[in-house]
């Protein structure tokens, strides 16, 4: 099933109702379940399909019109007809599953719990609304010095050494971000309003509750979240704040501003990591053929059968990327657009993380329900991957020189201090948002409370006279397509982190345990894929504050690179 146009629901509903209809027994429900699976790997890979030929050319209205075809008229009756399968298998006495199977059958029974026939009109058109971002944002263009760009081309510009270049480039982007900004805050408060009635069909007490049980997210709390919140703001602000001190200083500046913050603290050109997407994919082969045979094997076999999609077509959305997984293939697949900047090779090294990930946990037979890890986890791998090949950057492996090496891995610290920050700022304004904000809530309150919880984070930049700018900071692609999506990455960080520290001690062990954590997939507890992995899922200041002094040693390393 990789034909991306066989979406009629006729293609899978003679299965479903066999399924639905057969005899089914303690007995015979090992092999039943495997019937299942298989169809639901049938679905699955349509699905990711046509979302691959929807993203590869935004402007194609057929694949389109399949994307959303299948969303509104095959998807309801799929999940309609997994409910009835799902109430089938937890009706069953005398079976108790054994294994890998007791995490699968908890997130059914949690699944079953959560169904309601009325929100699967609701659900459908949540995703063909938040696709209408993608849209919208792919359209964007931004004017810079009299050139219209692609926000990513107008983006590499924030990395070079002219800070009037720079400035133009940040206002024309965020000129073409306000333009759009009317049409994003409409689309939102309708993506809003459904996520609610979502929740209060399902007898949730708010969107947020709905959420934490839809992720099944057994092994921590909304108030565990709000700690690691204040442990952002204790540990991580002062660091993050005392790196753009030095980049001010180092660029002779009074004050840093937004199209400052990512440029060279020392006012070097930006790095050049490669300057063809050939290049680009050849390099990340060395690296992971140098950290691990097998991976690097695994990223070859996806190069050699084109599933890697990284040309930078002025279609294409800016920065969004992604790796999905084709269950039928046999084969992950990567979406970015990369530009020739440091960003493309964090990104890739990232998103190939998610690869390995998938074809380690996707062994054939085994079932679809016991391939994917909680998504907190899933981000250990990829961003684990990440730091595990910081050793390698250097040519002839890697992209750099010594000295852009060097600069690449301050970079990439900058980026984890970023991300804790700008992940808590997320997370702190959606559970206002979801679980606090009044049911009227308005734009301007919306706007309101994004600079009140950006201003918390705050890292030293000055942003007077930007704070039109700065409000709408909240409009962008987790909000609209992955609510509440967003402190996993931290989660993630904490762990990958703790994999890294591990590597610096015994490389080999550190990535043995990695690709064991990884094989697990979704058959154990977080905590459990956490401790597999050599590292312990916390919240708490302590742990943060522990990995902050790791960060700071290994700034002292690179240097002022």
């Amino acid at each position: 099933m990789t034909n991306a146009t066989a979406t009629a629901w006729t293609t899978f509903a003679p299965r479903y109702e066999a399924l639905a209809t057969e005899p089914l027994s303690p007995g015979n429900i090992p092999a039943w379940l495997e019937r299942w699976s298989d169809l639901e790997k049938d679905v699955m890979e349509v699905q990711a399909q046509l979302m691959r030929a929807k993203d590869a050319d935004p402007t194609d209205r057929d694949a389109e019109r399949a994307f959303v075809s299948f969303v509104q008229e095959v998807q309801p009756d799929v999940m309609r007809a997994g409910q009835r399968l799902n109430d089938r298998l937890l009706a069953q006495t005398g079976w108790e599953p054994e294994g890998p199977h007791v995490q699968m059958l908890r997130r059914l029974r949690n699944e079953a719990a959560l169904y309601r026939e009325e929100n699967l009109p609701l659900l459908s058109e949540i995703t063909t609304l938040a696709n209408e971002f993608n849209k919208i944002t792919g359209a964007l263009r931004a004017r810079v010095n009299g050139q219209e760009l692609t926000i990513p081309q107008a983006q590499r510009l924030l990395l070079g050494p002219d800070r009037a270049e720079r400035e133009a480039a940040w206002r024309g982007i965020a000129e073409a971000n306000l333009g759009a900004a009317p049409e994003l805050d409409a689309l939102f408060l309708k993506l809003l309003s459904l996520r609610r009635q979502v929740a209060r069909n399902a007898g949730c007490e708010d969107f947020r509750a709905y959420v934490w049980r839809a992720m099944n997210r057994f092994d921590y709390t909304p108030g565990d979240t709000r700690q690691l919140h204040d442990a952002v703001e204790q540990h991580v602000v002062p660091l993050q704040t005392r790196m753009n001190d030095e980049r001010r200083e180092g660029l002779g500046l009074e004050t840093l501003r937004p199209w400052d913050t990512q440029a060279d603290p020392l006012g070097r050109p930006a790095l050049r990591p490669f300057t063809t997407t050939e290049e680009y994919i050849a390099t990340a082969e060395r690296i992971f053929r140098a950290l691990d045979p097998d991976l690097g094997a695994q990223f070859a076999a996806m190069r050699e059968g084109g599933f890697l999609d990284l040309d930078p077509r002025p279609e294409k959305v800016p920065g969004y990327g992604y790796c999905n997984y084709l269950p039928r293939t046999g084969s992950p697949y990567i979406y970015w657009s990369a530009v020739g900047t440091d960003t493309d090779v964090r990104v890739l090294l990232h998103e190939a993380g998610h690869a390995f990930h998938f074809l380690a946990s996707g062994k054939p037979g085994d079932l679809i329900w016991n391939l994917l890890s909680p998504i907190e986890f899933a981000e250990v791998g990829s961003q684990a991957m990440e730091l595990l090949t910081l050793p390698l950057l250097e040519k002839p492996v890697g992209y750099y020189s010594p000295e852009d090496a060097a600069r690449a891995r301050r970079d990439k610290i900058e980026t984890v201090l970023r991300q804790f920050t700008g992940q808590a700022t997320g997370d702190a304004f959606q559970q206002w948002l979801y679980a606090e904000a009044p049911g009227d809530v308005t734009i301007e309150q919306i706007d309101a409370k994004w600079l009140e919880c950006s201003g918390r984070f705050d890292s030293g930049v000055d942003w007077r006279g930007l704070e039109d700018v700065r409000a709408k900071g909240w409009q962008f692609v987790h909000i609209f397509a992955i609510p509440l999506y967003l402190l996993e990455y931290s989660l993630a960080w904490i762990g990958a982190l703790q994999v890294w520290q591990s590597a610096l001690r015994d490389p080999e062990r550190a990535l043995r345990h990695y690709k064991e954590a990884l094989a697990l997939g979704g058959t154990r507890p977080l905590p459990e894929l956490f401790r597999a992995a050599g590292a312990r899922l916390a919240f708490d200041a302590g742990t943060l504050r522990g990995l902050m002094a790791l960060l700071e040693e290994q700034l002292g390393g690179a240097g002022r690179a």
